[in-house]
């Protein structure tokens, strides 16, 4: 009986390690609340689709614009960073607020735009940079629309967001009739990861009612960029494609360019 009576605490202890360790094992550690992570496409034309994929490696294939959920919920607090696996075929697609953790309610923020590559694509283009502003951030906004008999026209305005860094969910800001902008194409050259537009760009300085200015200008399509680049020099200082290369590789990497929104 001595010897029964030495080991009653050890079996205790022994039984409650036990009951510890099948909580850990059905994950009864874990009683936050689960959220959807999601957003909506656009850009998509019929057939086409893009596949998303969340920094754990969970994917879902978009096959129409619109709102999109992955099927995995995500714990409150959790982080989350979603990306474009694959592009439809002759097309780029940007991803904007596609980072960030989970603040006890869903994600429907996550905003991916698709736009043909190679060409000046109709649809809104928000610059890459951004600048400060009264109330936090802003960047500029070209809506590029093409009539079918007359130049490009592009529609300048603004997204302005509540932060410095330009992060979260921006409100776009058609800009005044005067920041409007027209591009007359003259030629067009492929060359190695670009494809470059000449042109005359035309102007209203302070208004319709004060003279056109035209300025020769060349915008360049480079992967999921956008870029526009004066070129007044005489003789041109861009002749052909590959004369652009270090010129559109600076401007991209001062945040000068735009891709689609």
């Amino acid at each position: 009986m001595h010897s029964t009576t030495r080991r009653t605490p050890r079996l205790k202890h022994l039984a409650a390690v036990m009951a510890l360790a099948g909580l850990a094992a059905c994950g009864g550690g874990d009683d936050r609340a689960s959220y959807t992570l999601g957003g909506s496409v656009g850009g998509l034309v019929s057939g086409q689709t893009v596949v998303l994929a969340t920094g754990s490696g969970e994917e879902v294939a978009v096959a129409a614009n619109g709102a999109f959920t992955f099927a995995r919920p995500l714990a409150d607090g959790s982080t989350y960073a979603v990306a474009v696996k694959t592009a439809p075929a002759g097309a780029g697609c940007v991803v904007r607020n596609g980072a960030g953790t989970v603040a006890a309610a869903a994600v429907d923020t996550v905003a991916v735009r698709c736009a043909p590559l190679a060409t000046l694509a109709d649809g809104p283009w928000e610059q890459d940079r951004c600048r400060p502003s009264a109330d936090g951030g802003v960047r500029t906004l070209w809506n590029f629309t093409t009539p079918a008999n007359g130049p490009l026209t592009a529609g300048v305005g603004s997204v302005n967001y509540r932060n410095v860094q330009c992060d979260g969910v921006g409100i776009a800001i058609a800009g005044p009739l005067s920041g409007t902008f027209w591009f007359e194409q003259q030629r067009t050259e492929t060359g190695a990861g670009l494809v470059a537009f000449w042109g005359q760009r035309q102007t209203f300085p302070g208004g319709l009612l004060n003279p056109a200015v035209f300025t020769p200008v060349v915008l360049v399509r480079k992967a999921n960029h956008l870029c526009l680049l004066e070129d007044t020099a005489v003789p041109s200082a861009f002749p052909n494609a590959a004369s652009l290369e270090p010129a559109v590789t600076a401007a991209i990497a001062a945040g000068n360019c735009h891709t689609p929104r």
